[in-house]
């Protein structure tokens, strides 16, 4: 009698209760994997689509656990050091970890795409069938990811990404600029224009409302993290030409290759607010091209570990909701938010919008029931990142009338799909906000007045359970962020008004460049703003000093502002007042050189008024 031979033990990585929906590539790859069924007719193209190369990461475990930062967050940002990347190598992953994962592999005819020793990742490609037959057990089946790896490898790994088919979300409404002609329909009609015409601004006029200080980021270098688009150079030349400003200098990491349109006005829109406010700092465009959880994870590693741009800053327009199988798991947060501790001893700042689906998410059910439901959104949610909410900003005689809560909830409109307009779908938007089911509350907001997350459940009229849990809440700041009163650029080769927390990130992200400009200038090379969470609230809460403009009115379809509190779930600590910021943190005014105004801004906006 003969004996079968064992199939080498494996190791579960991801297991199916994490109800993360498999790749559609995987899918189909594993039904080919499985005994013979009677053969089912294949939807055209998805055979091309199958032996397409995709792209997972592997995180592994790391030799020694991350300095706390409390002895970061205890200094201002003046008189922290910083480590650098040999430094940090040592918190990352072993050498023979790395071997092992990069030996296994190559023997199943991957390719090894990027390695990032101090993060303890390595990034690998290959066919959904060698994905699948590398890292799936055998006779998997099911809609959810059951991840697994070979006994040699048991321990090493701690998690793969790249797997499921999550999205994220990044919603791009953009107008035609009231500087483009209007139909005659609108034009003659006044309720129309207040209705559906935008009042924007371009991005240096909202960086003079706020008070931003008159540098250009001399020698310094803001990282943009995008997915999935590319930029539009011509439209970003016309841009700064008619801002009378000289192009920035940009650096592509990862290749500008035009995606789905709306990616595209991403990048570009991105580029345009960063590079108005500052000028002369060079603009690192990190594009993973990878519209998932994955492409996040990449591009910020591409990032942090740059060595040769070496960003300052960084800002992403991208997140995805808490929600079970939609947002991460309680270890892709930790994993995570090792990069953003990584970021915070290397004195990097991260800005990351807050959502634009106000305090309530949209999610279907399986049977195609929608709902919402209450979730703050991640990575904003990570108690390293500064969140970064939005507000409707009017203005006066060149100056803030007013400012409240951005929420556009009930405005009444739709947008086209396509130009022929074969379907449209409403954008019910405002500014994110609510209170994170991850993470704790943080020290630093001990006294903000953070509300308890509550969820309730109710069954046939009964009241089940109600849970509550202090957890972290979310946004930490707020800038103008309505697209009816948002940023003038120029996309396509027409004037657009683009909002959304998308720009309210990259707003911050400048005047955070402007600041570390001011640092360097002032306490010499290295001095950088950094994580900026803990001074800043103790700044606004605990010394009561007015960096930052409390908005007191308005909701987000589930928080309301409120005259009372220094700190809400719509905006957070409020807009930014630059130059009083500025000077607490000790980046102005500069003592060492003298203040340049931006040129060209002034003559620009001088011309529109005629």
């Amino acid at each position: 009698m003969t004996t079968k031979p064992r199939a080498p033990r494996r190791h579960s990585v991801i297991p199916p209760q994490a109800k993360l929906r498999l790749r559609p590539q995987l899918q189909r790859v594993l039904e080919k994997l499985r005994p013979p069924k009677p053969r089912v007719a294949r939807p055209p193209g998805k055979a091309a689509e199958d032996s397409a190369p995709i792209t997972v990461t592997l995180a592994l475990r790391r030799q020694r656990d991350l300095p706390a930062l409390k002895s970061l967050a205890d200094l201002s940002p003046a008189r922290r050091k910083y480590l650098g990347a040999e430094e940090l190598k040592d918190f990352g992953a072993s050498q023979e970890d790395l071997e092992a994962v990069e030996a296994y592999v190559a023997q199943k005819g991957l390719d090894i795409e990027r390695v990032f020793p101090a993060a303890a990742m390595v990034v690998v490609r290959g066919t959904p069938k060698a994905v699948a037959e590398a890292f799936m057990p055998p006779g998997a089946a099911g809609d959810f990811v059951e991840a697994s790896i070979p006994s040699e490898l048991a321990g090493r790994v701690r998690w793969i990404f790249g797997l499921d088919a999550r999205e994220l979300s990044r919603p791009s409404a953009f107008l035609r600029s009231r500087r483009e002609p209007l139909p005659k329909s609108i034009a003659r009609n006044a309720y129309l224009k207040e209705l559906l015409v935008p009042r924007g601004h371009v991005a240096p006029d909202v960086a003079r409302f706020y008070g931003y200080p008159e540098l250009r980021g001399e020698g310094q270098c803001v990282g943009l993290l995008q997915l999935g688009g590319g930029a539009s150079e011509e439209d970003l030349k016309m841009y700064f030409k008619a801002l009378k400003l000289e192009l920035p200098e940009i650096v592509y990491v990862g290749e500008n290759i035009r995606g789905r349109g709306r990616f595209n006005v991403e990048v570009t829109f991105d580029i345009a607010l960063v590079g108005a406010v500052c000028p002369r700092a060079r603009i690192a465009v990190y594009n993973s091209h990878d519209v998932s959880v994955n492409g996040i994870l990449v591009a910020l590693c591409m990032a942090l570990f740059d060595e040769v741009n070496k960003p300052s800053v960084l800002s992403m327009s991208w997140s995805f909701p808490e929600i079970a199988g939609q947002g991460p798991t309680k270890l892709e947060t930790e994993i995570f938010d090792e990069l953003f501790a990584l970021a915070a001893w290397r004195g990097i700042s991260v800005c990351m919008s807050s959502g634009d689906s106000g305090a309530l998410t949209p999610i279907g059910y399986p049977d195609g029931r929608p709902t919402a439901v209450p979730a703050a959104n991640f990575p904003a949610s990570s108690p390293y990142v500064l969140a970064c909410g939005g507000t409707t900003l009017l203005v006066k005689d060149g100056a803030i009338h007013s400012e409240v809560v951005w929420n556009s909830l009930t405005r009444p409109m739709l947008f086209l799909n396509t130009p022929g307009g074969d379907s449209a779908f409403p954008y019910p938007m405002a500014t994110g906000g609510g209170i994170s089911c991850f993470y704790e509350r943080p020290v630093y907001q001990k006294h903000a007045h953070v509300p308890p997350r509550v969820d309730c459940y109710w069954f046939i009229g009964h009241l089940e359970r109600v849970e509550t849990f202090h957890g972290r809440g979310t946004p930490d700041v707020s800038a103008s962020a309505d697209w009816m009163t948002g940023y003038e650029f120029i996309f396509q080769g027409k004037w657009n008004t683009m909002g959304g927390t998308s720009a309210a990130a990259p707003m911050w992200a400048a005047l955070l460049t402007l600041m570390n400009e001011g640092l360097e200038a002032n306490h010499g090379p290295g001095a950088r703003v950094g994580w900026i969470n803990p001074y800043l609230y103790r700044l606004c809460l605990e010394e009561g000093t007015d960096v930052c403009r409390p908005i007191h009115q308005g909701n987000n379809g589930g928080f309301q502002a409120h005259p009372e509190r220094r700190w809400n779930p719509c905006t957070g600590l409020g807009s930014p007042d630059g130059k009083k910021l500025s000077a607490a943190l000790g980046a102005w005014p500069v003592k060492s050189a003298p203040v340049r105004a931006v040129a060209g801004v002034a003559a620009w906006r001088r011309g529109r008024r005629k």
